[in-house]
């Protein structure tokens, strides 16, 4: 994956898939996709930069992204850097940007866990090019993830709780999210019958978790509401 390693892949339609790494089923099959290009200008480069993520998918559940930064020296693109991140939980990457002449990239805290596919917190780090390469600007920013409402108007037992616990706030985002992502792309038919099934679930799970509950009481509550939303919802 070295800009300089030889043979050359093309991706067809943002994948290449390599041939003699695939099992007996082909849907899994060891690929190369392309994910992103951000444009932007980076301070110490004259001209404008792109970068280009791409995702190296094993054929397994392991898989890790490429960051490369190019820019146009006489009119054919260079690279400048690269970087390989970490896979899936282990600082796979979330986002990439280019923010206030800097190189801005979110991982997943390894620290916060949740199994093998995610985290509930971050890394940020920013980088400034430094003339031959990048170097870190001050220290990376661990953030954990937020719930999906505002905790400084949290009131009910459960706020309270999601609010002050990581992996509660993680399931309570990734809900919300799943959500928003099960109404999306679904027939307006569709769209009655999870909006429904959320007031149901939301109406139980809120009377039951908000009862006279211990705090350990509490807390498993609301993971196994949350959790069997997750899957629930989709069904």
């Amino acid at each position: 994956m070295e800009p300089r390693a030889k043979p050359s892949v093309s991706l067809i339609d943002g994948r290449y898939v390599e041939p003699d790494r695939c099992g007996d089923d082909k849907r899994f099959c060891a690929s190369l996709t392309f994910d992103s290009v951000k444009y932007g200008a980076l301070t110490g480069i004259e001209s404008p930069v792109a970068a280009v993520v791409l995702t190296y998918h094993t054929g397994g559940t392991a898989h890790w992204q490429y960051v490369y930064v190019l820019t146009l020296e006489s009119g054919r693109p260079r690279v400048l850097a690269w970087l390989r991140t970490g896979s899936r939980a282990d600082q796979g990457l979330r986002n990439l940007s280019i923010s206030a002449g800097n190189l801005v990239l979110v991982v997943n805290d390894p620290d916060r866990r949740q199994g093998d596919c995610c985290s509930a917190g971050t890394i940020t780090t920013r980088y400034r090019w430094s003339g031959t390469s990048f170097a870190a600007v001050g220290q990376p920013v661990n953030k954990n993830d937020p719930p999906s409402f505002n905790c400084a108007k949290a009131a009910t037992p459960v706020e309270v709780l999601i609010c002050k616990d990581v992996e509660l706030s993680f399931l309570d985002g990734q809900m919300a999210n799943s959500y928003k992502m099960a109404l999306k792309d679904a027939s307006a038919e569709r769209k009655e019958v999870i909006r429904r099934q959320q007031a149901e679930w939301f109406a139980d799970y809120s009377r039951t978790c908000n009862a006279g509950l211990s705090e350990a009481e509490r807390h498993d509550c609301i993971d196994r509401y949350l959790s069997d939303r997750l899957t629930s919802i989709w069904k």
